[in-house]
């Protein structure tokens, strides 16, 4: 159950506070929700028991290190590239 709902939270992290788009051949990023607010979501699903402190701890510093977000944008420059080829 606690890995359905850490599943869940990583969705929610990649679909909600962020959406990445591309215009006129640019990549555009659009967050929508604060580190802020991150954090205190993920202090929620730690004091429910969704999270072992120990996954607590890795989530937390990848927010504030912006990891998630820097993969996202990795990810979309890659798939950029296999269309390009194409």
């Amino acid at each position: 159950m606690r890995k359905i709902i850490l599943l869940t939270m990583i969705l929610l992290v990649f679909t909600s506070c962020a959406t990445l788009n591309r215009a006129h051949g640019e990549l555009q990023f659009h967050k929508n929700t604060t580190k802020g607010q991150e954090l205190i979501d993920l202090k929620k699903a730690l004091d429910e028991g969704a999270l072992t402190p120990t996954e607590y701890e890795l989530i937390k510093q990848r927010i504030i290190d912006d990891y998630y977000v820097e993969k996202l944008i990795k990810e979309e420059i890659s798939l950029g590239k296999k269309d390009e080829k194409k």
